[in-house]
């Protein structure tokens, strides 16, 4: 018996050898693929400062302090001494919808308190969410950067020339992000600031519909209102629209920001009719999308929702969506 199977012997050998090569090889990989996939999920370099001085200031101060150009329209000021503040992210580009831009909200105020104040930051970079989740608390400090205003939204930043050759606030660069904003601790997604503001009541829409509530001091904020998109309300919903710059009619099913719809700022504009109202007096917003993201494609609902996002206001009050979660 142990002459026939001989032969086989080193074959077998062999086999086990390669076996055991093979097991090896795949089990590296895989150890390496998961430390990768680890790596992309929880880590990400460092863009921000290492440290900087305590805060001595808060979001209100500085609006208070700047109000002379916060106060017109897209102007700005560079600032020329060490003012720190603290806030909490209550909004970014995770969507892709808020272009390029943090909302950071004053931490412990009370709901439509005065110094519940929120600002914008602007930062030349196209994936900011991984390095500053909804949640996470940071410190800023604006020397050398600019604060004014874009479109009368109260905004950190630094001056760029439009394509028309139009001086306007734009965002910071990353080397600014760099000398200028730390991280302070890790993100609390139950943060209660990440509470909104909620206008979804009769009271909440009393109060927007008096213009004499539309302040900087209020602009922006993160809130929650209740209504219907007029836009696919009755007859309106198998009505395409034609873009004035594109000349081409949208899809339908309608969705919220086709390209065909674009306008100068790649956006698309979608009335919001709020809800609850006296029916005689109708109260809306305007409900504005970017082209292109992932909130862009989504079907308009034909019911009542309640949605989310950043609320501004230019010639009246406007509102963007976070993410595809702001719809509820």
């Amino acid at each position: 018996m142990n002459h026939i199977y001989a032969p086989f012997a080193h074959i077998t050998r062999q086999s086990f050898r390669m076996a055991a090569l093979i097991c090896s090889i795949v089990t590296m990989v895989l150890s390496f693929t998961a430390c990768v996939d680890n790596q992309d999920a929880t880590h990400h370099p460092q863009i921000t400062a290492q440290s900087l001085p305590a805060a001595n200031t808060n979001i209100l101060s500085i609006k208070q302090k700047f109000s002379s150009v916060l106060t017109q329209n897209n102007t700005f000021k560079q600032v020329n001494e060490d003012l720190l503040f603290e806030g909490v992210v209550v909004a970014n580009d995770i969507s892709g919808n808020l272009y390029q831009t943090l909302v950071v909200r004053h931490i412990g105020s009370q709901p439509g308190a005065l110094d519940d104040q929120c600002i914008s930051l602007g930062v030349k970079s196209s994936q900011l969410y991984p390095y500053f989740p909804l949640g996470q608390r940071i410190r800023v400090n604006l020397k050398n950067l600019y604060i004014g205003n874009y479109s009368k939204t109260p905004k950190v930043g630094r001056p760029y020339y439009t394509s028309s050759g139009n001086l306007r606030l734009g965002p910071m660069f990353l080397d600014d992000v760099a000398t200028n904003i730390t991280l302070v601790g890790t993100p609390n997604p139950q943060a209660p600031e990440l509470t909104p503001r909620n206008f979804t009541s009769e009271e909440g829409v009393e109060w927007l519909s008096n213009r004499a509530n539309q302040s900087y001091l209020v602009n922006p904020m993160l809130v929650s209102v209740r209504g219907i998109a007029t836009d696919v309300m009755g007859a309106e919903k198998n009505k395409a629209a034609t873009g004035q710059l594109s000349g081409k009619k949208e899809p339908l099913p309608k969705i919220f920001a086709p390209k065909e719809l674009y306008d100068a700022g790649f956006g698309v504009d979608r009335p919001l009719q709020l809800l609850p109202q006296d029916s005689s007096n109708p109260v809306s917003l305007s409900l504005r999308t970017s082209v292109r993201n992932a909130i862009s494609f989504l079907p308009i609902p034909e019911v009542a929702k309640t949605y989310t996002g950043v609320m501004t206001y230019y010639t009246g009050w406007q509102l963007q969506l976070r993410d595809v979660k702001d719809i509820k």
